[in-house]
């Protein structure tokens, strides 16, 4: 059960982040009119970043919850952030049966977090060769 679980997460996961990353590059204003723009517009991609990120750890959450690992929705979502972000402070922790999905949870996020560096890479590589 835990292996379906993982890989329907997984996919789950890699949709909404290839979906952000489809906006960022997609619709993103490369112009390198003025420095306030970049500036604003790398801010607006942190942002939604962030947001996605959120979102992956949400569903994560939601599962947690849905399958009673955890008796409120803030102590699943506290546990899902803790985990997507591999910080792991330990003070909550996942009944033993679903345990795995806890540890897989970090390798998700950060594969995640990697693949949002390799988006802001390139669009700061955009930028750089647009503006030479």
């Amino acid at each position: 059960m835990q292996l379906l679980s993982i890989i329907i997460l997984l996919t789950l996961t890699v949709v909404i982040h290839s979906l952000w990353m489809f906006c960022v590059l997609k619709f993103i204003n490369l112009e390198v009119d003025s420095a306030v723009r970049v500036v604003l517009r790398n801010v607006g991609i942190v942002i939604s970043m962030i947001f996605a990120h959120l979102l992956e750890a949400g569903l994560f959450a939601a599962f947690y919850f849905v399958i009673d690992a955890f008796k409120d929705w803030n102590t699943s979502f506290y546990f899902s952030l803790v985990s997507y972000a591999t910080v792991g402070y330990g003070d909550v922790t996942l009944p033993q049966h679903w345990q795995l999905i806890g540890g897989l949870e970090g390798l998700v996020g950060a594969l995640m977090v990697g693949w949002s560096v390799a988006v802001l890479v390139a669009v700061l590589q955009r930028l750089r060769g647009m503006s030479t």
